[in-house]
């Protein structure tokens, strides 16, 4: 539901949720999903992460653990969750997927950005990107892709296979930096209230 947009339906059954599941990592998961503060909300996953490591939303927490610290510029402590998830989680589709933006910072600085050739427009590459969504089925995936591409959003799905399921992510716009990629996710949420993440190409 977050995914179409329908967060304050699910904020408004928060609540309830909260009281007939107590200690529940999945309640736990979505009240940190829906917290504006990030500080409340990786106390949240950290929580999940400590005492519910092995519940389905463990990967996701420590994946959530290592935006959020990147985020506000603790890279080192970013990339201890980043190294943590994929020591912990070696088969979650976070620590096998190339999305890490720690990482691609690195690679950064081992090839230039922008690659020049005599003769050529000097071409820049686009490392990042906003993942709008993700679905099981193509079908919803491919809507929401309609969706952006109606309001002039270049937009494409990435598929993915995770613990033998299929995964399709709507991936929307091309970014250099991701500065501009944050920017751009928080024009995603003004629009069309959804909520987005950045990820490296």
């Amino acid at each position: 539901m977050i995914e179409k947009g329908q967060a304050d339906a699910v904020r408004a059954e928060l609540p309830s949720l909260m009281t007939n599941f107590q200690n529940n990592p999945g309640v736990m998961y979505l009240q940190a999903v829906l917290t504006t503060d990030g500080t409340e909300a990786a106390k949240l996953y950290q929580n999940i992460v400590d005492n519910f490591p092995k519940s389905e939303w463990g990967d996701d927490a420590l994946y959530k653990l290592y935006q959020y610290y990147y985020s506000i510029g603790l890279y080192k402590t970013a990339n201890q969750k980043l190294a943590q998830l994929k020591e912990e989680y070696p088969f979650s589709a976070y620590a096998t997927e190339k999305n890490t933006v720690v990482e691609e910072k690195q690679a950064a600085k081992e090839k230039p950005a922008v690659m020049k050739s005599k003769g050529t427009v000097p071409k820049f590459a686009t490392n990042f990107t906003v993942q709008v969504g993700a679905f099981s089925t193509l079908q919803n995936a491919g809507e929401l892709k309609a969706k952006f591409e109606k309001e002039g959003y270049p937009s494409n799905i990435f598929t993915m296979v995770s613990h033998g399921k299929k995964l399709h992510k709507v991936w929307v716009g091309e970014f250099q930096s991701y500065e501009e990629a944050r920017r751009f996710t928080t024009e995603i949420k003004n629009k069309f209230n959804l909520t987005s993440i950045v990820v490296s190409r």
